[in-house]
């Protein structure tokens, strides 16, 4: 184990990244960096790191942000939950820990969207303490080492994998050798492995049992739900277009989007899936209108004959749009929000595209004003 610690320090050392979250180390510039990293890249995720930082500085100026600010900012970086945790974790800590952020590993999983991996990336790079944080990249470059077979995130092998990477942290300089094994792994220790520049090549037992090509075995993923639905394009005859705040624990939550019908999804059958999609849509969005307040006829309603697929993480969509006029101006004080929605507003049409700047929306959202 030591020598492991002393190869990769020195490897890191060397060839560590230069990455904005590794300056000015804090607690809360360290989460936010994880929680932006989750499924996403880090080219992607320096320049948002960048400008959440300008803009929320502190925990406390997080903390006492408005929700619409918090989204905005976050706008194409995707899984908003992420960007809700953030939000609620701030409060947390301002609420219960007295503004002080928590520093044993127990107390930091209380915190909103906070778990095992990030509590132990802030307590070894803010905090100094000498536990593991094993993610995807570390889970790779010990898998490897180690020659842990099995699937590395449940039973036996990921009891083994927490075993060799408790016994290394105990080592110490487990701050620094955690970033150095996730820089390895997104770099020499990636799904193809350089082993001929590895630091770790001489005792890694993959690549000793020639075995780096089949390590670490891949898990197999949940199967995404298919879900068919079609959004509502209505416009009034003030020529604005009416836009719904998904509730925080509905998909998209938090965020705009345009009034929405789901369709189909894996529990319908063929046949009435094809039927959904070649009847008119119109007498559902007069009974969803009617039961939002919204009694007025539809004095057009034209479908787009356009799809566009989303996946989500654990749902596959395919959206289509109609485009309907009502026949007066919408009032919004007369609609009547339901369980799936909380706030109803419009957007003005300006030369054929509306303007969204002050809603915080979805990347399926913008794929179909894009279309629009």
């Amino acid at each position: 184990m030591k020598w492991f610690v002393d190869q990769l320090s020195a490897w890191f050392a060397t060839h560590g990244r230069d990455l904005p979250w590794r300056h000015d180390v804090t607690p809360y510039r360290v989460w936010v960096s994880e929680i932006m990293l989750q499924q996403t890249q880090v080219a992607t995720v320096m320049p948002y790191f960048e400008r959440w930082m300008t803009r929320f500085p502190t925990l406390e100026s997080l903390a006492v942000a408005d929700e619409n600010d918090v989204f905005s900012l976050w706008q194409g970086l995707g899984y908003y939950r992420r960007a809700r945790y953030l939000h609620q974790g701030a409060q947390y800590i301002i609420e219960h820990c007295h503004g002080d952020f928590p520093v044993e590993l127990a107390s930091l999983q209380k915190v909103p969207g906070i778990g095992a991996y990030t509590a132990g990336a802030i307590a070894s790079m803010a905090f100094g303490q000498n536990v593991p944080a094993i993610d995807g990249n570390a889970e790779r470059v010990l898998g490897r080492y180690f020659a842990i077979q099995g699937d590395l995130k449940k039973g036996t092998s990921r009891q083994t994998l927490e075993q060799c990477a408790h016994a290394i942290a105990a080592q110490g300089r487990a701050g620094i050798i955690n970033q150095a094994i996730m820089d390895l792994g997104a770099s020499l220790c990636g799904k193809k492995a350089q082993c001929e520049t590895c630091p770790l090549t001489t005792h890694c037992q993959a690549n000793l049992r020639q075995m780096t090509d089949v390590l670490p075995q891949k898990h197999t993923p949940t199967a995404k739900t298919p879900r068919i639905c079609a959004a509502l394009i209505l416009k009034d005859t003030a020529g604005k277009v009416l836009v719904a705040r998904q509730r925080p624990d509905q998909l998209l939550g938090g965020l705009w989007t345009f009034p929405t019908l789901e369709l189909a999804n894996d529990t319908v059958s063929k046949h009435n899936k094809e039927l959904l999609l070649r009847s008119p849509r119109i007498a559902l969005w007069h009974a969803w209108l009617k039961t939002h307040g919204l009694t007025a006829p539809l004095t057009s309603c034209t479908p787009s004959y356009v799809w566009i697929r989303h996946i989500f993480t654990h749902i596959d969509m395919l959206m289509t749009w109609d485009i309907a006029h009502y026949n007066t101006s919408i009032s919004l004080e007369a609609l009547t929000p339901d369980a799936a929605l909380d706030q109803f507003d419009l957007v003005m049409q300006k030369s054929s595209t509306l303007d969204m700047q002050d809603h915080p929306s979805s990347t399926l959202m913008k794929k179909i004003l894009a279309k629009l």
